[in-house]
């Protein structure tokens, strides 16, 4: 006899919902029993079965083993992820804003019930950054830095081609890279609230997003050509590095090599590069769209069905937040990564 499916249920059919419902239609590990959303057109746009459908919340919250939510924004999201733990229900989330913002009180929620609250998919889109970074921090972690939001990245590349800035903006909405609104992704929010998820991920202790220094991604064609003539590209990047006196954290535009890992980075693409005892790492993968995001989803689902994940917690301790040691030159720092 084989064993049962576990029972998936979406809360949020949006741009991820909607692409994480349509791969997992076949799926051998889980089975999508009910699905939530605000607009009725969703379910049509998705060809959503009407048994699938939920009356509201707690009919989709009753009916399965995992929640997977995909709502977005802080508030209704926060209710949808506590509801489903005080029911005893695993819950898997993309949300990075929610993590970043009450993933303390979350986690320990989930402990205390004793079910699993995954949030892979909130850092690096396709790319797997919190499961590599499990691995390498067994063997202890000094720094992390590199470029973790794609629709930045994918604006910097048109810039460093002479680009205007509104225009690779347009293009990357219209390519469906950028949100209608890409305000947290320009400003460096988007990418400040992944970074103190790795952060915490690493040390134990999620920083307050107002502690992590930002600079938004404001380049002149003037600063692009200047680095440019020093066999540099500026690209958006996060840097984190473990201190005996704190942590130095920063998001905003960098100068690296231009044939560095970082500085073929282009596009789409994200990149990490993790140091440690063991040496030195990169993590690469996709970082927008649809598909990077509901596949990582899916893989967290997938890690609750097979039982291959633990749980994770974090605190609220502050952390002393270091000035960047970094050369700075018209809002760019200066960095030399060696890979």
């Amino acid at each position: 006899m084989s064993p049962r499916k576990i029972k998936v249920g979406i809360v949020g059919l949006g741009t991820v919902g909607g692409g994480f419902y349509d791969i997992s239609k076949n799926s051998d590990d889980f089975e999508i029993v009910k699905v939530l959303n605000r607009s009725s057109i969703k379910y049509e746009t998705h060809d959503v079965k009407k048994y699938q459908i939920a009356s509201g919340l707690e009919d989709l919250i009753d009916n399965v083993d995992v929640v997977v939510e995909t709502v977005g924004g802080t508030d209704f999201a926060d209710k949808v992820v506590r509801s489903a733990l005080k029911s005893r229900k695993h819950v898997v989330t993309a949300n990075k804003a929610l993590i970043a913002e009450n993933g303390v009180e979350l986690l320990n929620l989930a402990k205390s019930v004793k079910k699993l609250l995954l949030f892979g998919a909130s850092v690096g889109g396709g790319m797997p950054v919190l499961k590599n970074l499990e691995y390498h921090n067994l063997d202890g972690i000094s720094r992390v830095y590199g470029i973790i939001n794609a629709t930045s990245n994918f604006v910097m590349s048109k810039l460093s081609k002479g680009m205007g800035f509104e225009e690779a903006i347009r293009i990357a909405q219209k390519e469906g890279y950028a949100e209608s609104d890409p305000g947290d992704d320009i400003s460096g929010k988007d990418a400040a609230r992944k970074l103190a998820i790795i952060c915490a991920f690493i040390t134990g202790c999620l920083p307050k997003l107002e502690s992590i220094p930002i600079t938004p991604l404001r380049i002149d064609k003037n600063t692009i050509k200047t680095f440019d003539e020093m066999g540099m590209s500026i690209k958006p990047l996060v840097y984190f590095e473990i201190k005996s006196e704190g942590a130095e954290l920063w998001v905003g535009p960098a100068a690296v090599p231009k044939k560095s890992r970082l500085g073929i980075t282009e596009g789409t693409e994200n990149c990490l590069i993790v140091e440690g005892k063991s040496g030195i790492n990169s993590i690469s993968g996709t970082g927008a769209g649809k598909n990077p995001t509901a596949y990582a989803i899916m893989a967290d689902v997938i890690s609750i069905a097979r039982g291959e994940t633990r749980s994770v917690s974090f605190n609220d301790t502050p952390i002393n937040v270091l000035e960047s040691h970094f050369e700075t030159v018209k809002n760019v720092k200066i960095l030399k990564p060696f890979r």
